[in-house]
Formats: structure tokens, sequence, C-alpha cells
């Protein structure tokens, strides 16, 4: 099964690689004064930059009942609102479950069988922020959920649709952002309720709590810590509280600018069923 979902990691990594942008990037305003190794480093440490990018994110997460992959395509999309701008992003997560893991955003009821490999729910978020030239930026707006999810494995499973809650959720969403030259500094915050879906499926209410460090070294290298903090408020065991972090660095590749990572996170707090560590890699294309 891992095997099977490596390979679609790979096919869904190709075929982001050629998704065209949908809006015209003359239309944002630049924030940035240069295409410097540590201007491109500071919007990419920002979510609230108003840059097109694109991340591409592969976590693993290990439990004593199983594991869960999530690899995951979340490009960002900007529009200029005169001094406002939109911050969108889109999630496409494609998971492999072993099944009855608990504690992972992505899978709030989870799969309880076999296994399972394919599309889960797909999340999009609205930040409307307003546009400022010094280096603090907050912003607010909704999140959607949508019961996307389909199994590559057989007909029962397809029609079981467990790798995702079976229901569209909505709620707020709110972040703020302090950056300087050493430090960037921020807080993600997002709750969604199940409003609509299969009246069979347990209802959904989950906050995620994601404070992020990052700590700037040299030749475009930094620190990171973002620990996705998750309330699942429908279990008796709700919380699942991440601590660790890892290392990042962003760098050319002929005239592309690409920031990397890699981290590692031990769960101090969580559910019976939940992972003890994940493990994550994310490659994002920065767009000049």
């Amino acid at each position: 099964m891992n095997h099977r979902f490596n390979k679609n990691i790979l096919i869904t990594i190709t075929l982001c690689l050629t998704h065209p942008c949908y809006a015209d990037i003359d239309t944002v305003p630049s924030v940035i004064s240069d295409n410097s190794i540590d201007e491109f480093r500071a919007r990419a440490q920002n979510p609230l930059s108003p840059h097109y990018s694109i991340p591409l994110n592969y976590v693993y997460h290990d439990a004593g009942n199983g594991s869960v992959s999530i690899g995951s395509i979340q490009p960002i999309i900007p529009i200029s609102l005169g001094s406002w701008n939109v911050i969108n992003q889109l999630s496409l997560n494609f998971i492999g479950t072993s099944g009855g893991v608990h504690g992972i955003a992505e899978l709030p009821e989870p799969y309880f069988g076999s296994g399972a490999t394919g599309l889960g729910d797909t999340t999009f978020t609205s930040l409307f922020s307003p546009v400022s030239s010094d280096n603090f930026s907050w912003g607010f707006g909704p999140t959607f959920v949508f019961p996307s999810d389909t199994l590559f494995t057989s007909i029962e499973d397809r029609r079981s649709r467990q790798l995702g809650s079976g229901k569209f959720s909505i709620g707020p969403s709110a972040m703020m952002v302090k950056q300087s030259e050493l430090w960037t500094l921020g807080l993600n915050v997002k709750q969604i309720w199940s409003v609509l879906g299969n009246d069979s499926r347990h209802s959904v209410s989950q906050m995620e709590l994601k404070p992020f460090v990052n700590y700037n070294l040299a030749n475009g290298w930094y620190l990171a810590s973002d620990m996705n903090m998750v309330a699942n408020w429908n279990n008796s065991q709700p919380w699942t509280v991440p601590i660790g972090g890892g290392v990042g660095k962003v760098f050319d590749i002929g005239n592309q600018k690409v920031n990397t990572r890699v981290e590692s996170y031990y769960n101090a707090v969580k559910p019976n069923q939940a992972p003890d560590w994940s493990a994550g890699m994310t490659v994002q294309l920065l767009i000049p």
C-alpha cells in the first residue's frame, strides 16, 4: 500500500508543476524590494505574503496501531482588492492509512479497516489581509472543507468514503505574522463545524491551533517549528499537541527560487490511538 501511495504522490507532484495559475500576477502588489534569497525566504515564511507559490508537502505519522501518509498540494493564489489582499489557499490531500489512527487534522473521523489510499477531503481558505508596508500582517476569513474523498482500492471501499469526514464543513480562520531580519513569529487559528453531509457519519467540530517560529541563518538557511495542534471536540481526548521542529533552506534552481524544509515532531499530548511521532518534508516553488 505504501509503494502505491508513493507513486500517487509522484503523479500529483507532476500534475502540480504543470498546473496553470488562473489569476493575473500583475494585479498583485509587490512588497518585496528585490529578488534576493533573503527576500524570498521572508516571503516563504509568511503565509500572508501576497505572492504566488506552490507548496508540496509530505507527512508521515507513526502510531502503535498503524500509520498515515499524507501528500498535499497547496497552491497559494493571492488577489488584490485595492487596500486589501485576499490570500487563497487550496489544499488537496492524498492519504494512505492502515486505519484507525486518531489525532490528525485531515482525518477527524479516521478510517477503520485493513487500509485505504486515495484523495481525502479538500480544504479551501480565504484570508482577507490589509496591505501593509511594515513587518506585521494579519488576516481573517472563512475555511471550507469539501467531502471530496475517493478511495483507490475496492468497489466496497469507494462506497464507504472513509478517507474523509463525509461532511461539508465551514468555519472561521485567522492569522497574524510578525517578521524581523532574524525572526518570523506567527499564529494561525481555525475552527470548523459540519453543516451538511451523510447523516450516518459523525458530526465534525475541530479546531487547529498552529503557532510557528522561524529563525534565520546565513545563506538562505533557517530553523523552523510549526506545531499544528489539533482539538477534535467530539473526542473524549480532544487534544493532539506536537513538540519539535526542523531546518529549511531557500535556494536557486536556474531562475526558480525553491524553499525546502524537513521537520520531525513528537506528540507530547494525544488521544490513545494518535501517532507517537511524525516527520515531514516540504518543497515550495516561489514564483517571482
